[in-house]
């Protein structure tokens, strides 16, 4: 779509150009030497949707899209056919700063012409309501559409009160605005979760992996080794496999330690409360953070609120001053002073550069 002109109707044709028009018959090919069975069926296509929101992670979309046309290549006519829309139908800038035009704007989509529908976020995708994307993704549940998101599109899934039966997955970074605004969302700290016909991903590395896996799901397993040998040059990594993160190979008495002091940034406890509640002196605490983190538990406890309030003010329209508060500092100047020394400029300034 050209830019200015009035974003048109969703059609029921699906005739994306994303989709390959040269497609291969599985029956004339071999992947690792064996030719799989079971895929070359005809199968109805399913009709998939992708939202881009701003700032969306472009690896974890042609990480999604990749998984789908390979699946098309595969088979005698295409089991995917695939349109993209944004918020308003015009071009959308990814996280990279490259430019995508879409197909449609996600008012003009009818939950009908969708049987996938894929939200697809980014480190810097604004967190906020949406309602029409609201509307089209309660649409499209009940119609009993599959709907994922990508990287932070979990958000909005919650947002429509998809995962509080189902679980999902979301970045590290979001779990917290996400548990505090909905808070009976079921969130897991997997890479990627597929929970009946519901899916999300925590990252761009999860993209590809939470693809296949609803792959499986639809067409089988054939399909799906198919599809993963070819995107994948080594080895697959465990389909639950979880978010790396270092924290997993200390001591359990140090991540309870961690799990006090993120479940408790607005009301900070003293670390005398904290070695009260794990049973441990004060100088034992103090040397599991300093043999693992080199520092003090009052400075990683202090860097933790900060990396809150860096979340905040990159994810919500918050005040500086209700930022601030959220993340335990009763004083506002404090706050600004201590986020300057951690990240080099005043909560205000970055904002606006991020």
């Amino acid at each position: 779509m050209k830019m200015g002109e009035k974003p048109g109707k969703f059609r029921a044709g699906f005739t994306s150009p994303l989709m390959h028009t040269n497609r291969i018959v599985t029956k004339d090919i071999a992947i690792n030497g064996v030719v799989p069975r079971g895929i070359e069926e005809q199968v109805e296509a399913k009709k998939t949707l992708f939202v881009l929101l701003e700032n969306f992670s472009l690896a974890s979309f042609t990480g999604a899209l990749d998984v789908l046309v390979t699946a098309n290549l595969l088979t005698r006519s295409p089991v995917f056919e695939i349109q993209t829309a944004s918020m308003d139908g015009h071009h959308i800038v990814s996280d990279l700063g490259i430019e995508i035009t879409v197909n449609t704007a996600v008012d003009s989509v009818l939950s009908r012409d969708v049987d996938m529908l894929i939200i697809c976020g980014g480190f810097r995708t604004p967190l906020i309501s949406l309602p029409s994307l609201n509307r089209l993704i309660s649409a499209c549940n009940k119609k009993d559409a599959w709907i994922g998101g990508l990287w932070n599109g979990a958000y909005f899934m919650a947002a429509a009160g998809l995962l509080g039966l189902h679980q999902g997955a979301i970045h590290p970074e979001c779990r917290e605005i996400l548990k505090e605004h909905f808070p009976l969302t079921r969130l897991s700290k997997a890479s990627h979760v597929v929970d009946e016909s519901y899916f999300s991903c925590a990252g761009s590395h999860g993209a590809i992996s939470v693809m296949l896996e609803v792959l499986e799901k639809l067409l089988g397993s054939n399909m799906k080794k198919g599809v993963s040998s070819i995107l994948l040059t080594e080895s697959h990594r465990p389909i639950n496999s979880v978010i790396t993160n270092s924290v997993a190979m200390f001591s359990d008495k140090l991540m309870s330690i961690i799990d006090l002091m993120e479940n408790n940034l607005e009301e900070p406890l003293e670390i005398a409360e904290i070695s009260q509640y794990t049973a441990l002196s004060k100088r034992q605490v103090e040397r599991l953070f300093l043999r693992y983190f080199f520092t003090t538990p009052s400075r990683f406890y202090l860097e933790l609120r900060l990396n809150r309030a860096r979340q905040l003010l990159m994810q919500t329209n918050y005040k500086v001053c209700e930022v601030a508060m959220a993340c335990g500092f009763k004083c506002s100047a404090h706050f600004s002073r201590s986020f300057k020394l951690v990240y080099g400029s005043s909560p205000a300034v970055f904002r606006v550069r991020s």
